[in-house]
C-alpha cells in the first residue's frame, strides 16, 4: 500500500465517522485499503456489491433506468445513508456512500469510461463524475483510478485532509455537483420518507463507552418531568444503553406533523439540555 493511501485511510478510521458503502463496477482496491489498515471497524459499517441487475433492484428497490449514472449513484448513496443511520453507534457521524461505475472490460466497450461516486450525509450530497480516456489503462489501472476518488470522498465526508495521485490525465478532470440541506429540507426528507430519521445531539456519548441506543418513543406534546424520569429508569437499568428519545414524524391515523412542530417539539429538549 502506497504511503499516501494509508495516511488517508489511518485519518478516516481517526475521524469518529461511519460509513455504509455500496460499490458496483469498480473502485474495489478502495475497500482493501479501508479493511486492511487496523481500525476499520470503527468506521466500516457495511459494504454491499450489488453487481447483478437483480441484486441493484432490490437493493434500491427500483431498476435504475442507467445503472452508470449520476441519479444512480445517488439513489444508491441515500440507500447507504440510510442503512447507516440504523447501524451506527450514539453520536458519530454517518455517511452514505454509493458508487457505480462502466471500466475497461473483456470486451471493447461502445461507450465512455466513466465512474460516479456520490456521499450522502445528514446535510450534503456530494457527487462527482469522471469520464476515463479509453485505451489508455488496464482494467486494474481504471480501478486504482477510481479507488482514489472513493478513498477521497469518503475523507471529504469525515472533513479530514486529503491529497490523493490518481494519475489522472487533464480532460479527465472530474465534473463534481453538490447540495446542502437546511433543518427544514432534512425535516421534509424524513416527513417524505426518503430519510429514516433526523438526530439532534444534546448530550456527549464519548463520555462513555455505550454499546446500544436506550429508546424512549412518544409525541412529548408537552415534555415533562415523567418523561425524563422514565428514561432515567431505564438508563440504570440497561446502563450500556445510550438514552435517546424518539419522536415520530408520521403516525398511523393521524396527519404527519409540521415541521414548525417538529422544531417546537425539540426545542424543548435543547432548553432541558443541562437536566439531560
Amino acid at each position: 500500500m502506497e504511503a499516501w493511501v494509508r495516511a488517508v485511510v489511518e485519518a478516516i478510521h481517526s475521524s469518529r465517522a461511519q460509513a455504509v458503502i455500496y460499490l458496483a463496477g469498480g473502485a474495489s482496491q478502495a475497500l482493501g485499503w479501508l479493511l486492511s489498515v487496523p481500525g476499520a471497524s470503527g468506521s466500516v459499517l457495511e459494504v454491499v456489491v450489488p453487481y447483478s441487475r437483480a441484486s441493484m433492484a432490490q437493493l434500491l428497490g427500483k431498476l435504475p433506468l442507467q445503472f452508470t449514472s449520476k441519479q444512480a449513484a445517488e439513489d444508491m448513496a441515500l440507500a447507504a445513508f440510510n442503512r447507516a443511520l440504523k447501524l451506527s453507534g450514539p453520536g458519530l457521524q454517518v455517511m452514505g456512500v454509493g458508487f457505480t461505475g462502466s471500466l475497461a472490460s473483456s470486451r471493447p466497450k461502445h461507450g465512455d469510461h466513466r465512474f460516479y461516486v456520490s456521499t450522502r450525509t445528514q446535510n450534503c450530497l456530494r457527487t462527482s463524475h469522471v469520464t476515463l480516456s479509453k485505451g489508455l489503462r488496464s482494467r486494474e489501472e481504471e480501478d486504482k483510478v477510481s479507488s482514489c476518488f472513493v478513498l477521497k470522498a469518503i475523507a471529504d465526508a469525515c472533513r479530514v485532509s486529503a491529497t490523493i495521485q490518481s494519475d489522472v490525465q487533464e480532460p479527465e478532470i472530474p465534473k463534481e455537483s453538490v447540495e446542502q440541506f437546511d433543518e427544514d429540507q432534512e425535516l421534509q426528507q424524513v416527513i417524505d420518507g426518503q430519510v429514516c430519521m433526523k438526530v439532534y445531539h444534546f448530550a456527549d456519548p464519548t463520555e462513555k463507552n455505550f454499546d446500544r441506543k436506550l429508546i424512549l418513543p412518544g409525541s412529548f406534546n408537552p415534555l415533562h418531568d415523567g418523561h425524563l424520569r422514565l428514561l432515567e429508569v431505564a438508563s440504570s437499568m440497561c446502563d450500556d444503553g445510550f438514552p435517546c428519545f424518539e419522536i415520530s414524524a408520521i403516525n398511523a391515523d393521524k396527519p404527519p406533523l409540521s415541521i414548525a412542530e417538529i422544531k417546537h417539539r425539540v426545542e424543548q429538549f435543547r432548553k432541558m439540555q443541562g437536566r439531560m
